[in-house]
């Protein structure tokens, strides 16, 4: 890829083209909703060929409504659910918010004034069935902060059915890049056990997402998921994956600046940073590298170039040495690696290209100093 000027940011459209194309199929079979959730990706290339495959999108703020407004306008539904939501953001987008669903009772009874009569309103509930050991991304962790608690929510049904009074619709999202459906038939079964009145209740239910889907065949549990929802209670169904759409279609391409001797390995320094895939060092994980072989000849630790010391990716070897100028390409970075990236040091931000069925690489976006010393980020660049 000697055309790029690098650190760049490759979205590959086949791909993603491809992945949506599952997701579609997927959904279709299933008998359910698929909507796009653009925290994984607000680039607006990404938003415009996704718009193509989805029912709709699931924002979590302003911005991202009014974007996906702005690009998106007729592609589908436009839902909003948020641990926040202002009665500003309700007042400005009225009756073209199709769904809204609050995050507290707190939360909608202070607004559901605010919301229009078109708009179909639901509640987020916490199953309280955790299956991620990070707290930091469990959505049902010990006093989370995300959605009412089952246990909570029987309880008040018990007390007094007509809560529910004003409440169209459920929501719930309890894992994180789960490739496990079993997890999501578990929650699924144990919301049925703790509230089926409330299910009875409602029209519609939102799985959330924190799954990744691989193929239609290791689908199953998801179809079960569905299905109980679906065929058990009548209920319309919505999916809303963020990660599973846009991971793989995304790369992340540096050139060597450095090589020199570590102690018991070369250190190669790149032009990019942790900075700039910020779940690496959130995660803690090593990234995919294109020509990465675990009994390569040619071992080096790869490192970012700005001074925090923790800005190194792992330790990868390769088959052919790295020299100054050899290119470096990190895999399936497509979700939250633009939407999450920064300057730190001030290092420019990855160029944008899109990449299409012919290979060929237009560049769409690149960082200026302008947009340092204003504090601009990447997610407003227009449609290729």
């Amino acid at each position: 890829m000697e055309e790029l000027d690098t650190p760049a940011y490759v979205i590959n459209e086949k791909i993603l083209e491809r992945d949506m194309r599952l997701l579609r199929q997927i959904a279709d079979q299933a008998g359910c909703k698929l909507l796009y959730s653009p925290k994984a990706s607000s680039l607006a290339p990404v938003l415009s060929t996704i718009g193509g495959y989805v029912d709709g999108f699931a924002c979590s703020s302003l911005y991202e409504m009014r974007l996906v407004d702005e690009l998106c306008r007729g592609d589908g539904s436009l839902h909003l659910v948020s641990p926040l939501i202002d009665g500003s953001t309700l007042d400005e987008f009225g009756d073209r918010l199709n769904y809204v669903t609050f995050n507290s009772l707190s939360q909608w009874q202070n607004l559901q004034a605010k919301v229009s009569a078109s708009t179909s309103v639901g509640l987020r509930i916490n199953p309280e069935l955790s299956f991620i050991h990070d707290p930091r991304y469990d959505p049902c962790r010990e006093n989370s902060k995300l959605g009412v608690p089952v246990s909570r929510f029987a309880d008040l049904m018990a007390e007094n059915p007509a809560f529910l009074n004003g409440i169209d619709g459920l929501h719930f999202h309890s894992n994180c890049e789960s490739i496990d459906f079993a997890s999501l038939l578990a929650t699924a079964r144990h919301i049925q056990d703790f509230i089926p009145e409330a299910l009875e209740a409602v029209s519609w239910i939102n799985l959330g997402g924190g799954y990744i889907f691989q193929s239609v065949e290791e689908s199953a549990a998801f179809f079960e998921t569905v299905a109980l929802f679906c065929d058990g209670f009548g209920l319309q169904v919505f999916i809303e994956p963020g990660a599973a759409a846009v991971r793989r279609c995304g790369s992340i391409v540096a050139t060597v600046r450095d090589v020199f001797e570590g102690e018991d390995c070369q250190i190669a320094i790149l032009d990019t940073s942790v900075n700039h895939m910020p779940e690496v060092l959130e995660f803690q994980f090593e990234p995919d590298v294109l020509g990465h072989v675990d009994d390569g000849v040619h071992a080096y630790v790869l490192a970012g170039c700005t001074c925090l010391a923790g800005d190194m990716f792992g330790q990868y070897a390769f088959d052919t040495p790295l020299t100054i100028g050899s290119q470096v390409t990190f895999m399936n970075m497509g979700a939250y690696s633009a939407s999450k990236a920064h300057r730190f040091n001030g290092v420019a931000l990855p160029a944008i290209y899109t990449q299409g069925d012919t290979g060929r690489l237009d560049q769409i976006w690149a960082d200026k100093f302008d947009n340092f010393a204003n504090n601009v980020g990447s997610s407003t660049v227009a449609p290729a």
